[in-house]
């Protein structure tokens, strides 16, 4: 192992091997001034080295690091509502353009779903919507469930993914030479927007925690949720195949059909599972 001790070793000294060495001088504006990069140390041309590709260093100072701060903040809450907001509207055209090649001008669909998940188990652990199902002596039980439902929710919330690209692939197939990697593109986006839906649903129970209007609220939420479900991948179906309201609602409909009814058993078969975990 001479290439892993030879490391360890200049790394126990200050530096690693390949890397030019950091001499022992003192921070100064002098030493940044220098037309010379501070990660490998070619010669500086321009704003950004030819070699390594770094922007030429500057010393770091409060306003600095804020500013950085709020600009990552800023491009990735505006890149967020950007791609939500057409997303809305046209969930399947925003994963049609991005399998394309479009990548620039929408949120990857990974970090969007990580985002819409993050927001909503958020708000469900903030509205305690479900611990206030609790009565009697079945409180520890459902508190119990709630828990488990909200450290396995990534995995629940996932559920819709398959459900979407499944009825896809059955109803679809290849249609346009997509492959499954590329269906799936297009169902975290979907499930993306839903998720959404679902947060703005829930802002209700934030203010108003009285049991009998949540229990209200879940039971109006069980009929227009799944509707507003079913309508999100139809359009994304019809827009990502590019599709015909008129001539292709029948497979539309079959293929919408087939979500609700997979997605149903999945969400039965995960129900079981939590409850098989909370009895053990």
């Amino acid at each position: 192992m001479p290439d892993l001790r030879s490391t360890i070793t200049a790394a126990l000294k200050g530096h690693l091997p390949g890397r030019p060495a950091v001499p022992d001088v003192a921070v100064s504006e002098e030493w940044f001034a220098q037309p010379r990069c501070r990660n490998c140390g070619a010669a500086m041309l321009t704003t950004h080295c030819g070699e390594c590709g770094q922007k030429a260093a500057q010393r770091i100072v409060w306003r600095d690091m804020r500013k950085e701060t709020w600009d990552r903040l800023r491009l990735y809450e505006l890149e967020s509502v950007r791609t939500l907001g057409t997303l809305i509207v046209a969930p399947g055209t925003v994963a049609r353009d991005y399998v394309l090649g479009r990548r620039a001008a929408y949120m990857h669909p990974l970090k969007l779903l990580i985002a819409t998940v993050a927001i909503l188990v958020l708000l469900l652990a903030g509205s305690q919507y479900f611990s206030l199902y609790a009565q009697g002596n079945g409180d520890a039980m459902v508190k119990r469930m709630a828990g488990q439902v909200l450290a396995y929710s990534n995995w629940s919330f996932s559920l819709g993914i398959l459900a979407i690209v499944v009825a896809a692939r059955i109803t679809f197939r290849r249609r346009l030479g997509y492959n499954i990697i590329e269906v799936t593109v297009l169902a975290i986006y979907c499930q993306s927007i839903i998720l959404a839906f679902i947060s703005i649903n829930l802002l209700p129970t934030l203010i108003w925690h009285d049991p009998a209007f949540i229990l209200t609220h879940k039971a109006a939420s069980q009929i227009y949720i799944p509707v507003l479900k079913a309508l999100v991948v139809a359009v994304g179906y019809k827009q990502f195949y590019l599709l015909s309201w008129r001539s292709d609602w029948p497979r539309l409909l079959l293929a919408c059909m087939m979500f609700a009814a997979i997605n149903w058993t999945l969400l039965r078969i995960y129900a079981w599972a939590i409850l098989w975990l909370v009895s053990r």
